[in-house]
């Protein structure tokens, strides 16, 4: 294994990790937000920069992948319901 072929599995265990802790992260309503699309934004680069290399992470990118996921639903349902409480208390 050559040396830029090392950097590049670093790099991607690096975003692995990087997208599960954000994605954890992004668990919180609201405040998660940027993280989750920061997460989601980490997981399309690892699964685009594999090119057919073991990631040892996978688990890891994976679950960061799906938390979040759920935190951005979580994050936008909670957004949708302050907004319509907002609007339905100004219109009465």
């Amino acid at each position: 294994m050559n040396g830029e072929a090392s950097l590049a599995k670093i790099k991607m265990l690096e975003r692995s990790l990087q997208c599960f802790v954000c994605g954890l992260i992004g668990l919180l309503p609201v405040i998660g937000f940027p993280l989750c699309l920061l997460a989601l934004t980490s997981y399309r680069r690892v699964c685009v920069g594999q090119r057919g290399m073991w990631n040892a992470a996978k688990r890891d990118l994976v679950w960061g992948f799906i938390l979040a996921a759920v935190g951005l639903v979580t994050s936008l349902v909670v957004f949708g319901a302050v907004l319509f409480a907002a609007l339905t208390d100004n219109l009465f």
